[in-house]
């Protein structure tokens, strides 16, 4: 297998689902010993479920998790056990505390109204060719950096400035992917050198630092001034709590893992959702009777406010009465889930579901984007892109195993901004559908690139038209 590998390192994904599909759903790589690049592969969900559910205990990211994301330092995103615990019981209790929920639908209606309905209608009266991955990117970042620290950069605004948080982490996974698929000495030997992707995350990583300083200078700086003057302050982010000792994080902890929360809040606000939103308008695209349901879909459920001859949602609770929407997103999620692949390492010998023994140490690789593409899952039209397969005859949502349809992981560590996300989209796509038609550009080279994340190589070049001029 390692030369079939070799020859299809730049299309990863779709062969590591090829290789899956002609092995019924499991198959175990083995790389040259002293290289460390042996794994096993399952998209079996039995297998998923096994663990990450029933026996996740023994399924954690350990050292190997580590050697990739280190740069996340103690986070959520890294930890295990009782750690890992602790965090998860942060964030839930930020993401769900309601002054988290007044606040983000304030900023929500403020950065569609005033970031990306500005930019839209900026580059549709020049009739401009733009990236839209990069636009959701910026879009999702300014809503993230608010809610993080309490700050609005600004990147997604008419002058475009540079984004270095997405820079520094498009690097960073990039980097993350290769640690993982390159022998271990290969990528020591870079790093030490400090060439190639190991030189880029490097500089990723002192990007990140500095942001991160930066933020936190500004944030003790408005905390000050408003102890000062003794002003109330109904500024709420997930900075602010660590610093002030908020019930929800409890004591101020050391500067280091204030840092690596933040930037775990950040890492996940820039692209997850945003990278689901460039496949969906991609998808919708090239099926424009999806299109027209949604549209349908959003004059009956929604109520709207007008905006400089625009019409954005004026409720975002109405949001979850727009089924075929949500249904979109899930098929949208279903082939090309922001997360390609979860990895695991066993941390004693054990027998899988599938009856596949597993050693000490064997690195685990769930293959999410493959099992979005399983014929045995999903049917002979596994590869079409059919929101309807979510519906029930009842017009409900279809609700399918975490195990099976496994975007946002499951198990304890499903993802806890899971509905959050769902609403992002939701209400970020109503604005757009409503008010603008969208044409991708003809001819471009569409597919991912080699990183941890399944983001679009080249972005997605499109044109925005005005619906109503």
């Amino acid at each position: 297998m390692i030369p079939t590998l070799l020859l299809n390192i730049h299309r990863p994904h779709d062969e590591i689902a090829d290789v899956l599909k002609r092995s019924h759903g499991t198959f175990f790589y083995q790389g040259i010993w002293f290289t460390n690049t042996s794994f096993f592969c399952t998209s079996d969900p039995e297998n998923v479920r096994y663990i990450l559910s029933s026996n996740n205990s023994v399924y954690l990211k350990g050292s190997e998790w580590l050697k990739q994301f280190d740069i996340f330092g103690e986070a959520l995103f890294n930890s295990d056990g009782e750690a890992w615990k602790r965090h998860r019981k942060v964030f839930h209790a930020f993401l769900h505390h309601q002054q988290f929920k007044q606040s983000l639908s304030k900023v929500l209606g403020q950065r569609i109204g005033g970031g990306l309905v500005q930019v839209l209608e900026f580059v549709s009266r020049r009739d401009m060719v733009v990236n839209l991955q990069d636009l959701f990117v910026r879009h999702a970042f300014d809503i993230g950096c608010i809610m993080a620290v309490g700050f609005n950069p600004g990147v997604l605004s008419i002058e475009f400035p540079e984004n270095r948080f997405h820079k520094a982490m498009s690097d960073t996974l990039e980097a993350a992917f290769y640690r993982y698929v390159m022998p271990d000495g290969l990528w020591k030997l870079q790093s030490w050198l400090q060439i190639g992707k190991e030189k880029k995350r490097t500089e990723a990583w002192k990007a990140f630092d500095d942001l991160l300083t930066h933020y936190m200078s500004i944030q003790r700086h408005k905390l000050k001034e408003t102890m000062a003057s003794s002003n109330e302050d109904d500024d709420f982010n997930f900075l602010k709590c660590y610093l002030t000792g908020h019930e929800i994080t409890g004591p101020t902890p050391k500067d280091s893992l204030i840092r690596d929360n933040i930037i775990h809040f950040l890492f996940a606000s820039d692209d997850t959702y945003s990278l689901t939103l460039t496949w969906f308008f991609y998808l919708i695209s090239k099926t424009p009777m999806v299109q027209i349901k949604i549209r349908e879909e959003i004059k009956t459920h929604l109520s709207m406010k007008q905006l400089e001859g625009l019409q954005i949602p004026s409720n975002f609770e109405e949001l979850s009465k727009l089924t075929y929407l949500h249904a979109a997103f899930n098929e949208t999620l279903r082939l090309f889930p922001p997360i390609p692949f979860e990895f695991r390492t066993c941390t004693k010998p054990d027998i899988l579901p599938s009856g596949h023994r597993v050693d000490r140490n064997t690195r685990i690789l769930i293959g999410i984007h493959a099992m979005g593409r399983m014929e045995s899952l999903w049917g002979e039209d596994c590869n079409e892109f059919k929101p309807e397969r979510w519906i029930s005859e009842e017009g409900k949502i279809k609700r399918e195993s975490p195990s099976k349809f496994c975007a946002f992981l499951a198990g304890p560590r499903i993802c806890p901004g899971k509905e959050l996300s769902f609403l992002l989209m939701k209400a970020t796509a109503t604005a757009i559908i409503h008010n603008y038609n969208v044409h991708v550009i003809e001819g471009q080279n569409i597919g991912p690139k080699n990183s941890a994340f399944y983001q679009m190589k080249e972005g997605l070049m499109v044109r925005v038209k005005n619906r109503w001029s």
